[in-house]
């Protein structure tokens, strides 16, 4: 009899929509969905259902298989700012970012200063933003993202736009590193990150303890374009969260999105 484990995970293996996630994250959510359906077909349709939650609601693979079409069209480095925004209105999370990234990157540099080692948690896309960051030379830039498509993808973009630096591939739930950086950004993550595993939001702020600056940011409107209270629950959330790691909270005047920066109490 095959193990039930063994058929789940298979199954989400071998999916053309998840086989590219972390195989940590497969292996976390196939336990989840074991632990709640003793059938291995429950299972793996509960598994896909959480995936696509955290994951699949917010890039399909058409717009994956756009983002490396258009990264093949870049024969130079002189449309590399077009490139950047033609990829980024792919993705939700950074369309909806885009009219306000250079506001949001200009308070965030004038409030903690403009980093040497950056760190960027979950990044989605935003390694395409790299143009609105304004990074000082030599700033290393490191991406974590769980889909191996976005990996290769950010990748291939830091080359072309010569910026030091990586993109890595992992799940942050189960392995979020020990990565030495003076800001860590977590945007428009802790939301999933949460959906994907309850305390998994908590558990990642600690795990940067020893970052001095984490950026934290929430969406104020849900896909819907639809306010609901999100930022007054996000803000009770944050202040919460950062209460429990001890760290100061401050709210950056950025339209459109929560942001904030947690810094370490001083004592």
């Amino acid at each position: 009899m095959a193990d039930p484990r063994e058929t789940v995970l298979a199954g989400l293996t071998t999916s053309s929509k998840y086989r590219h996630l972390a195989p940590a994250a497969l292996e976390r959510t196939t336990d989840w969905a074991l632990a709640r359906h003793r059938k291995p077909g429950d299972a793996l349709k509960a598994a896909k259902r959480k995936l696509h939650q955290g994951f699949g609601a917010y890039l399909d693979p058409g717009a994956l298989e756009a983002v490396h079409r258009l990264l093949d069209t870049a024969d130079d480095t002189s449309n590399l700012g077009d490139l950047a925004a033609r990829i980024l209105a792919l993705h939700r999370s950074s369309a909806e970012r885009m009219p306000l990234m250079d506001a949001l990157y200009t308070a965030l540099w004038a409030e903690i200063g403009a980093p040497e080692r950056l760190l960027d948690v979950a990044a989605g896309l935003n390694p395409f933003a790299l143009h609105a960051m304004h990074l000082p030379p030599g700033c290393t830039y490191t991406a974590l993202e769980i889909d191996s498509r976005l990996v290769e993808a950010a990748n291939r973009f830091l080359v072309l736009a010569n910026q030091p630096g990586k993109a890595i591939w992992t799940d942050v739930i189960s392995d979020p590193g020990n990565h030495d950086a003076d800001v860590a950004l977590v945007l428009k993550t802790l939301p999933c990150l949460e959906q994907e595993q309850s305390g998994a939001a908590l558990d990642l702020l600690k795990a940067l303890s020893d970052v001095p600056n984490i950026v934290v940011s929430y969406p104020v409107r849900s896909l819907g374009g639809r306010e609901k209270g999100m930022r007054e629950t996000y803000l009770d959330q944050i202040t919460t969260l950062s209460a429990q790691i001890s760290r100061t909270l401050t709210v950056l005047p950025v339209e459109g999105e929560l942001v904030t920066v947690l810094r370490h109490a001083a004592l």
